[in-house]
């Protein structure tokens, strides 16, 4: 009578056990790091505009088919904060709605304060150039540049939060008077 008992016992850890590991093996890929970089990375005044170049790669980041990932560069000192406009990587689902927004309502209305919409494409190395011109302020000077990521579900409800210091002292070369 105990054979059995046991037999049932072994079945269940070893159907557990897989789901286990398969969870702690899928955890650090959520984190981003590595996944992320860029390639260059310019800041020049000109004027009153602050000029930012920068060519942000994106190398097997894979998005799930309701989520999207949200990528924000900031520029921050002290109690100031600048966010720029955001790059938004669609899952599957979400990027097929984005497509239907586009259509019926337009591209200006589907991508929001978005720079650039992209799919996920996790077999792909994708590079976004980052080209933004804003009002220059004193307080930018030697500002953190950082990449905040924000995961939103189906109903855009942030799942998680990711910061990744892109430069903790921004250098800004003087550009050359037009």
């Amino acid at each position: 009578m105990k054979t059995p008992v046991y037999i049932f016992i072994f079945l269940l850890v070893a159907l557990l056990f897989p789901v286990q590991a398969q969870s702690q093996t899928q955890a650090p890929a959520t984190t981003y790091n590595g996944l992320i970089n860029i390639k260059q990375n310019k800041a020049e005044v000109e004027g009153d505009l602050l000029k930012l170049d920068m060519d942000i790669l994106l190398s097997g980041l894979s998005v799930g088919r309701y989520q999207t990932l949200i990528l924000t560069p900031v520029l921050r000192k002290d109690n100031y904060l600048l966010r720029l406009s955001p790059i938004r990587i669609n899952g599957a689902n979400k990027h097929k709605m984005y497509e239907r927004t586009v259509a019926f309502q337009g591209k200006q209305v589907a991508d929001g304060d978005a720079y650039v919409v992209l799919k996920s494409a996790p077999t792909l190395l994708q590079e976004v150039n980052y080209k933004k011109e804003i009002s220059f302020r004193p307080w930018m000077e030697n500002a953190e540049l950082i990449l905040l990521g924000e995961l939103t579900d189906y109903d855009d409800i942030p799942v998680q939060t990711y910061t990744n210091v892109l430069t903790d002292r921004l250098y800004i070369r003087q550009g050359q008077e037009k």
